[in-house]
């Protein structure tokens, strides 16, 4: 089945998501989302985009773009090619990272950027990530009147209608718009998939061949290393390995730590 075409917005504003494959995490660690809003800032610099807002959640992320040079395709294919390459990269994986190619929705009118907004910043709190949008670290709502080398505040401010972002900020989400064609679907907003104990034996007997603590001892250094890896980037929590591997939570952090970061130096 050939692929829906993209609908183009005469503004050249889009609401753009980019969501890790069967849910997976896209950021294991703070280095991750550094990394990300660093790539960001190169794809601006060649395409030519305003990054009017974002929030980088665990797997999946929400941008604000404008687009008045290279084509809104381009510009996300080229960011999500640089990041993935990246984050394979680093931890030693292959394949796809993202879901399918990333969605984006036209934003053509004052009120529905304004909802937008509110909605992209306000996804830490729906998720129970922070108490309120501006704690969140990795949101452009904690930038909003600072100086910052990659959102265009004062663009953004011009978008809106006089004493516009100040409202937004000053607000709550609450919007007849529906955003759920780009929410990751099913489960919490910005939360990776929760695994029972059961599921989490399954994932690591395929990753080494056992499922209990005494087999994974009698694994080599490298075999449980690659085991601890391969569940990490399924999402699944240092204390949910720790229980069923028989290692303690700081041991199993610092094997994952050593397995992304061999030479103890950041990628």
């Amino acid at each position: 089945m050939p692929r829906q075409a993209r609908q183009l917005a005469e503004t050249g504003i889009y609401h753009v998501m980019l969501r890790g494959v069967n849910r997976d995490a896209i950021f294991l660690e703070p280095a991750d989302h550094e990394q990300f809003l660093r790539i960001l800032g190169l794809v601006r610099s060649a395409s030519g985009c305003l990054v009017l807002a974002y929030c980088l959640m665990t797997n999946h992320v929400h941008l604000v773009l404008r687009t008045p040079a290279e084509p809104i395709g381009a510009v996300g294919k080229r960011l999500g090619i640089r990041y993935a390459a990246w984050f394979n990269r680093k931890y030693g994986r292959v394949g796809h990272l993202f879901q399918s190619r990333f969605a984006s929705r036209p934003v053509e009118d004052d009120a529905y950027l304004v909802t937008l907004l509110r909605y992209v910043w306000d996804n830490p709190v729906r998720a129970g990530l922070a108490e309120r949008p501006e704690d969140y670290r990795w949101s452009s709502r904690r930038l909003i009147g600072r100086r910052s080398s990659l959102i265009e505040e004062a663009h953004l401010t011009g978008l809106l209608p006089p004493g516009g972002l100040a409202a937004v900020v000053a607000a709550r989400a609450d919007s007849p718009h529906r955003f759920d064609a780009l929410d990751p679907a099913p489960g919490p907003i910005g939360r990776p998939r929760r695994y029972t104990d059961e599921e989490v034996a399954d994932l690591l007997h395929t990753a080494c061949g056992t499922e209990s603590p005494s087999g994974f001892a009698e694994l080599d250094a490298q075999e449980r290393t690659r085991a601890v890896r391969e569940l990490r980037m399924r999402s699944v929590p240092y204390a949910q390995i720790a229980a069923l591997t028989g290692l303690s939570t700081s041991s199993v952090r610092r094997m994952h730590v050593a397995a992304v970061q061999p030479d103890g130096r950041r990628p």
